[in-house]
């Protein structure tokens, strides 16, 4: 079975995903990009229970687009965004790409909010299905 390690950028947070994630995505929405800095966010989908963290996250509950709960985790002494959680897929947690240490090989293959892409953040991922937004 695979394991890929991550964290945040003063090693303070940890996690280590067990298997493979059911999917991987990356979302447009504004939330996200405001989580991010940039244009859209990346993550990969693990079921919960396939997911061990050592340390604390902090958490800021925020709406998601579509008006339902998301739990944005991040460090609380560096501010490195780690994962999301919802009660809309409470079996799930989505963990933040640029967290993991080797990202390589979990390529997007969903898109969330697709028509709220920034006009120079469109990529080839937006021919990918659409994905329900949870």
């Amino acid at each position: 079975m695979t394991a890929r390690d991550g964290g945040c950028a003063c090693g303070a947070v940890r996690f280590r995903a067990e298997g493979d994630p059911r999917f991987a995505f990356v979302c447009h929405c504004g939330a996200c990009r405001r989580k991010t800095g940039t244009g859209h966010a990346a993550s990969a989908a693990y079921p919960r229970d396939a997911v061990t963290i050592t340390g604390t996250a902090r958490v800021y509950p925020r709406p998601a687009p579509a008006g339902h709960a998301v739990d944005q985790a991040f460090c609380g002494t560096c501010g490195s965004p780690l994962w999301n959680t919802t009660p809309r897929a409470e079996t799930l947690i989505m963990l933040d790409l640029g967290a993991f240490d080797d990202p390589s090989g979990l390529t997007p293959g969903r898109v969330f909010h697709a028509e709220d892409a920034l006009p120079w953040d469109r990529q080839p991922w937006h021919d990918h299905p659409q994905g329900d937004a949870t």
